[in-house]
């Protein structure tokens, strides 16, 4: 594609730039634009080129012009433009600039495939930041046909019984989904008590929670409307109350990050492939043309991170970028605000009362929002009858690694008192050593609403600090906290806790904790445990208190649910003048888990403790009972077209298989995010065929989904096909199916003149046809209707 050009040549050019225009269609690459007198001003010992170019051994897709001058080549300023590379502004006005000229520019030129590789530093080439959104993440897609109505009962139930008389004592929720929006649901507990005289019987019902929750995922909003809390901020209180609130839930769309993200930098020679690492686990992966890049928001951080960029060229050659990064939960994105709004009347006596609420109304709002990726602003106003609170607060992120500083203020009134109060905080977190320290200090007539309408006293003076420190030699913890409250009496706790885990899954464990008030309120705790196998351990402990001294022996083994083995514990111990022992079984299954026991010591006489419980749910759902272990969030229905005995796998692990109808419930998904849900082809007979072998689930919050594995047993059928003189049709053959309302179908003939033919209509006939000869034959009818069978052969007539 050498294109000899002289001056006295001129009409030449056109039949030259159509040659050119020709190539470079069928090549499929676009012809770069030169000005029209640049082909005029070719002296008689140049060329013009048209050649194939690559930059930083990236394709550009384009046929590029240049000129050959001897052994030199030469482009105008507008054609290395064009290719994408900077040119320093002394040679940017020249009429055509010799390649060797330009520093740092590599040229290699292969005339005999017209192509030429041009190698330029990143700082030459003329490209924008190529900027990675890893904040971007494709929401989890919700399938109404999976929503499912239904209703499931959890419980919790506890007995016990010993020479002081019975007790039962039962908790329950009952939740009812999929009928119209939102989730209803009420919770409950129950006590009965049973004394030794036969006229000491006691029961009682108190009703908890009832609740209507909607979840608007697209827009991260939660309706509660019922029993509920008023949000808190943390230096704020919640309340209990009777009304409505409004919030946003980052958690309906768990893929979103809300922490400011951070920014990771740098460059490319070569077409590369990066990869994000965030202490030492791999985050994401992209590929990279040449030139400078950025990857904007790295996943959430807490504490200081040590991120790497490990940059990998098409070459093979790798290099590494270390950056050290610090974040917080506690901070939200530029722009994102976190928020809730609450309306009711004060629930009184939780706990004891069913229906027992206060008669003046109460409103609360509380408010995050994220300035920039250093500072998150906050603000809590509260009020009901005879009280007014607000406050504003802020979280400071302190350089890049300074850790985070936060403070707030709030101010009361109640009648004719008003009050203040003042808040600040220090956190410092990395894998090695994590501190903390708070102080909250409120003046003597600060007020909330719980102070002035539940009389929950407030303490006049809060103080906190804790060190953790990472060792070889083990994990050490240090804390202190104080209270003072109003009435001048102060609380003071120190306590100190070391662990230690050896490579064999031993563990150490100290705890000493001493009341700085009263110097005789102290205690100190000893733990030692040793695994057998994956379920079996053995441990001991020493104890001192208050009491006295105490010494413990143990030997357990887990409950696998996996495997529906017996749970079972021994404990002996000795102390403070008594000494007993305890022995205990349990199981935990795919229908729940129950508990017994016994408990007996010196001090008990012959009337030891024996106690029992279990746990569980019972779910109404398509159109059946199923019992289950309990489910607090999401869960699914698995159906498999009523085959039984299909083995079912969430997110690759085998979590169950499917009942004499088909179904399995699986309990503990999680509720919006996709819950990988498969079937393993490999565990079906043979003739089973299986529409689909995955699905994601997606829930929604504490409810069900249900869904279905489509399959079917097949027919199969093998069968020979000779012609009239008794052999077999050629192997290769096509053969025609044809049937009574049935489209019509090909298959091929084996060798041997075998047919394989999958789930025939019935009376269908095999039509053959060559250039010689044509037949037909009717396919076998098969004694069943499902599985893999071999028929007599046919002749084709």
């Amino acid at each position: 594609m050498t294109t000899p050009t002289h001056k006295h040549c001129r009409r030449s050019l056109p039949a030259s730039r159509l040659r050119q225009a020709v190539v470079a269609a069928v090549t499929g690459l676009a012809l770069a634009d030169a000005p029209a007198n640049d082909a005029t001003d070719i002296a008689v010992d140049e060329h013009v080129l048209y050649l194939d170019t690559r930059v930083n051994e990236a394709a550009t897709g384009k046929l590029a012009r240049f000129v050959r001058r001897g052994d030199v080549l030469l482009a105008s300023p507008a054609t290395l433009w064009k290719l994408g590379l900077r040119l320093p502004a002394a040679v940017a006005t020249r009429h055509l600039v010799e390649l060797p000229s330009l520093a740092g520019l590599s040229v290699q030129y292969d005339a005999p495939r017209q192509r030429l590789d041009l190698l330029a530093p990143v700082e030459m080439l003329d490209r924008p930041v190529t900027h990675i959104d890893l904040t971007r993440t494709e929401a989890a897609l919700r399938d109404a046909r999976q929503r499912v109505p239904g209703a499931v009962l959890n419980y919790d139930l506890y007995g016990q019984r010993s020479g002081e008389g019975s007790n039962l004592s039962s908790f329950n929720e009952v939740r009812l989904f999929g009928v119209g929006r939102g989730v209803w649901s009420n919770t409950m507990r129950s006590r009965l008590h049973a004394g030794p005289a036969k006229a000491d019987v006691r029961a009682r019902n108190t009703r908890l929670d009832s609740r209507w929750q909607l979840d608007l995922p697209e827009s991260m909003v939660t309706l509660t409307v019922g029993d509920t809390t008023t949000s808190a901020l943390e230096w704020s209180r919640a309340t209990r109350i009777g009304g409505i609130r409004l919030s946003r839930n980052f958690a309906l769309q768990p893929y979103r990050i809300t922490t400011p993200p951070a920014a990771f930098s740098g460059e490319a020679v070569l077409p590369s492939t990066v990869d994000l690492y965030i202490d030492g686990i791999r985050q994401s992966t992209h590929s990279l043309l040449p030139g400078r890049f950025q990857l904007d928001g790295s996943p959430s951080l807490n504490g200081t991170g040590h991120a790497q960029l490990v940059i990998t060229d098409i070459n093979g050659q790798r290099r590494t970028l270390d950056f050290n990064r610090y974040g917080s939960p506690r901070l939200l994105q530029a722009g994102l605000s976190d928020w809730s709004l609450e309306g009711g009347v004060i629930r009184r006596e939780y706990g004891q009362r069913s229906f027992r609420y206060g008669d003046v109304a109460l409103a609360s709002a509380s408010l995050r929002h994220g300035m920039n990726k250093h500072l998150t602003l906050q603000t809590h106003v509260e009020g009901s009858h005879g009280i007014g609170q607000t406050g504003a607060g802020a979280v400071l992120l302190l350089g890049q690694r300074g850790g985070v500083v936060s403070g707030s203020w709030a101010s009361s009134r109640a009648g004719a008192r008003m009050g203040q109060q003042r808040g600040l905080g220090y956190q410092w977190t990395s894998p090695r050593l994590a501190a903390a320290a708070s102080t909250l200090r409120r003046s003597a007539d600060y007020r909330d609403v719980a102070a002035v309408h539940e009389g929950a006293t407030l303490p006049r003076r809060t103080e906190q600090a804790s060190l953790g420190i990472s060792t070889p030699a083990g994990q050490l913890g240090l804390s202190y906290v104080m209270q003072q409250y109003p009435d001048t009496s102060r609380t003071r706790h120190a306590g100190l806790n070391w662990s230690l885990t050896s490579p064999g899954g031993a563990l150490l464990n100290l705890n000493i904790n001493r009341d700085l008030t009263d110097h005789r309120g102290e205690s100190a705790f000893l733990y030692w445990s040793m695994p057998l196998d994956r379920h079996t351990a053995t441990a001991a402990s020493i104890g001192h208190d208050r009491g006295g001294n105490s010494l413990s022996v143990e030997a357990h083994r887990s409950a696998s649910r996996e495997q529906g083995e017996l749970g079972w514990r021994a404990q002996a111990s000795v102390g403070n003048h008594r000494y007993g022992a305890r022995g205990e079984i349990s199981q935990h299954g795919n229908h729940g888990q129950w508990t017994a026991g016994l408990d007996h010591d010196n001090r008990s006489g012959n009337s030891p403790l024996l106690y029992a419980g279990a746990n569980g749910g019972i779910a109404w759902l398509g159109g059946r009972l199923h019992a289950l272990p309990r489910v607090d969030d999401a869960f699914a229905l698995v159906s498999t077209s009523g085959v039984a005995g299909v083995p079912v796998q969430l997110e690759n692990r085998t979590v169950g298989v499917t009942n004499k109808h088909g179904q399995l419930l699986i309990p503990h998904l999680t509720a919006w995010q996709r819950n990988q849900l498969s079937i393993d082809p490999l565990d079906l007979p043979a003739d089973m065929l299986l529409e689909t072998v995955r699905h994601d689930a997606v829930p929604e919050t504490r409810s069900a989904i249900q869904v279905a594995f489509t399959m079917r047993r097949t027919l199969a059928i093998q069968f020979g096909v000779r012609d009239r003189a008794g052999q077999w049709l050629p192997a290769g053959s096509r053969l025609t199916l044809k049937a009574p309302g049935a489209p019509s179908a090909t298959t091929l003939v084996g060798h041997e003149g075998k047919v394989y033919l999958l789930d025939p209509p019935p009376l269908a006939h095999l039509h053959f046809r060559s250039d010689s000869d044509a037949c037909s034959a009717a396919v076998p009818e098969a004694p069943l209707r499902e599985g893999r069978i071999n028929l007599a052969d046919v002749v084709c007539q």
